[in-house]
């Protein structure tokens, strides 16, 4: 009995030692695992305005504009459903089914942060750190085999099964996952396909006074098939919300495809109401804006002179709009310069809430602020590539797609700091299916 004592005590000893001596960066994946699905599980029932840019390169031919989809997107993390923005009926039909043609993705929310961090059946290989958008982050590789991989990709040529390797970066000390990179392989014989890549970028946003979650900000996807032909996709996640405060949701498996979700109240969000389209607003900030600003930081601004239509004011000077910071990103190359993100998500007017869905016309010419960046050489594996297109004059431009609601810019400079006058023009784009 003794001696079965010590051997247990032994052993015990061993295990001790064995987890204090295993890697930091094991540990790390642990928390890192823990946190997502702990994300995952606190995520409300969420929607989210979808601005797809969308780009076409045939065989032989020269990559060129395609067009721009907008969709509503509905989802809990595990199903999404979609409709036209403003439409009280969201369907869980592929989204392509609202384009007819090109490519467009879905599952971006959750099922693929899910499937290669919750449910275990992916092997992982530590990287060390990198350098992204002016972040410290921690590198993992990963594989999802074929075998246990749920993904499918659909063309009009023919679709399959895929498996799924590539990179994650995560913050080491919140533990959040900021960008996801996903190559898909195992390609079957009935897709047509040589390249199927999915970026996604993450960040902390805001849904109410006490809520912040993480969820998708862009995403980038390209396919490349067998002819040759590529279809390239920008994607940008805006107005996000929870859905329905006094609506319930049921997100359970439908029998037949297409269905739309189960409400127990209302279909929309009836707190936002439509702005009017084609109105010209110019919004002045209330408060600066530094580099020490958190994205997701709250930001606070007002209608800086009364905006009319059909010789009557329909907006008063003075009516508060409201948003965040969106992207707050420090580069050192080609020379010390930030990508700063304002997001204005809604104005209120005589007590009534409305949604801002409104495109930027123009912004104060303030010194360090600029739309587009010039530099003598880009490298196509930058990470500035992501963040618009690339034009090729001599010098390597840079710029922004614009998205519904959110002023971009780049600030030149070593330090940060707009005026909290700052102003920013907009004319409203119609909310309707």
């Amino acid at each position: 009995m003794k001696r079965a004592a010590f051997l247990l005590a032994a052993v015990m000893l061993a295990g001790v030692a064995t987890a204090q001596d295993l890697p930091p960066w094991v540990l790390l994946l642990s928390r890192i695992k823990n946190h997502v699905k702990e994300e995952l599980l606190r995520l409300p029932s969420v929607s989210c305005v979808e601005t797809v840019e969308r780009e076409y390169k045939e065989a032989k031919g020269k990559m060129r504009p395609l067009d721009t989809v907008r969709l509503e997107v509905l989802t809990n993390g595990e199903k999404e459903f979609f409709a036209s923005p403003g439409d009280r009926k969201f369907s869980e039909q592929h989204p392509m089914s609202y384009a007819g043609s090109g490519m467009l993705g879905n599952g971006l929310f959750g099922m693929y942060l899910s499937d290669i961090l919750v449910t275990g059946n992916v092997s992982n290989e530590y990287k060390g750190e990198e350098e992204i958008g002016g972040r410290r982050l921690s590198r993992f590789d990963y594989r999802l085999p074929l075998m246990w991989s749920g993904q499918t990709i659909q063309t009009v040529e023919g679709s399959g099964h895929v498996g799924f390797h590539g990179s994650y970066w995560a913050d080491p000390q919140t533990y959040d996952v900021v960008r996801l990179e996903l190559n898909a392989d195992d390609f079957p014989p009935t897709l047509p396909l040589t390249e199927a890549v999915t970026t996604i970028n993450y960040a902390r946003t805001r849904l109410g006074d006490n809520l912040v979650v993480l969820l998708p900000e862009s995403a980038d996807l390209r396919m490349v098939k067998y002819s040759g032909e590529i279809r390239h996709n920008r994607i940008g996640f805006t107005h996000c919300r929870v859905f329905g405060a006094e609506s319930t949701i049921d997100f359970q498996a439908t029998d037949g495809v297409g269905e739309t979700p189960r409400f127990g109240v209302a279909a929309v969000d009836d707190t936002l109401r439509p702005l009017p389209g084609g109105l010209q607003i110019a919004v002045k900030l209330h408060g600066r804006i530094s580099s020490d600003m958190a994205v997701g930081a709250l930001i606070n601004g007002a209608v800086a002179s009364n905006v009319g239509a059909k010789g009557t004011v329909v907006i008063a000077a003075g009516a508060p709009v409201r948003g965040r910071v969106r992207r707050m990103e420090r580069y050192r190359e080609p020379f010390p310069h930030f990508v700063v993100a304002l997001e204005f998500t809604e104005l209120e007017s005589q007590g009534i809430r409305y949604r801002f869905y409104a495109d930027l016309v123009e912004m104060d010419p303030a010194s360090g602020v600029k739309q587009t960046l010039t530099a003598r050489e880009t490298s196509e594996s930058s990470d500035l590539l992501q963040l618009g297109r690339l034009t090729r004059r001599g010098k390597e431009s840079i710029f922004f797609y614009n998205l519904p609601g959110v002023a971009t810019f780049f600030f030149e400079g070593a330090k940060l700091e707009l005026p909290e006058d700052f102003r920013t023009v907009w004319k409203t784009r119609a909310w309707k299916p």
